[in-house]
């Protein structure tokens, strides 16, 4: 594998690290931490298992990286659906549609990384042992600024904001477990389509 050469240790790296780490998220993503062993994870990358410790560590170190790595494009992306939707109770309506999409197309079947692996590896992942209560901070941060774009203007922030963004974090967790599940097109729409009649009921 090509890539830009890394001084370690006094030789070079001779492979991307960015692009390993892109074959060894989607592996762990589909077989969880657990089944994913040290020869699954050589065969995915193509790096020789002496130069994967080298560069990252343990496996369970590795992981931590790449749950760290996942967390901040996550949260990007979000950013960007958010931004994207728009303000107001119709912007939250247009977020849930973008999530829709995003599931439907295929990109998103396998739910969310932090949220599969938070039971299995809590307290377990050196240097993000908490990442499951980071993950649903930095998650819960950036819901409640699509629900409050949906306040009407000069509003003060509230109790009911706080209620509104757990509950909509609430659905997004369990939209996670829906899909990861399994669930088929028509399922993971009727638990959308529920949320958006909740959010009508938060009009003005």
């Amino acid at each position: 594998m090509s890539g830009a050469s890394v001084r370690t240790r006094g030789r070079p790296r001779l492979f991307d690290e960015e692009a390993v780490l892109d074959e060894l998220t989607a592996l762990f993503w589909e077989k969880g931490y657990s089944k994913t062993s040290m020869a699954d994870l050589v065969d995915a990358s193509g790096v020789h298992k002496s130069s994967l410790y080298s560069a990252f560590g343990s496996k369970e170190e590795l992981f931590s990286k790449i749950l760290r790595r996942y967390l901040a494009g996550r949260m990007d992306a979000l950013c960007g659906l958010i931004e994207e939707a728009g303000p107001g109770i119709d912007g939250i309506h247009a977020f849930l549609e973008l999530v829709r999409g995003n599931i439907i197309s295929g990109g998103h079947r396998e739910g969310c990384l932090l949220v599969n692996s938070s039971s299995e590896l809590h307290g377990t992942a050196p240097g993000f042992e908490n990442f499951g209560a980071e993950y649903r901070a930095a998650l819960r941060e950036r819901i409640r600024t699509l629900i409050q774009q949906a306040e009407p203007e000069g509003a003060p922030n509230s109790v009911l904001t706080d209620q509104r963004t757990d509950l909509f974090v609430t659905f997004m967790a369990g939209l996670n477990v829906t899909v990861r599940g399994g669930a088929d097109e028509h399922e993971i729409g009727r638990t959308i389509d529920a949320m958006h009649a909740t959010v009508d009921t938060w009009r003005p």
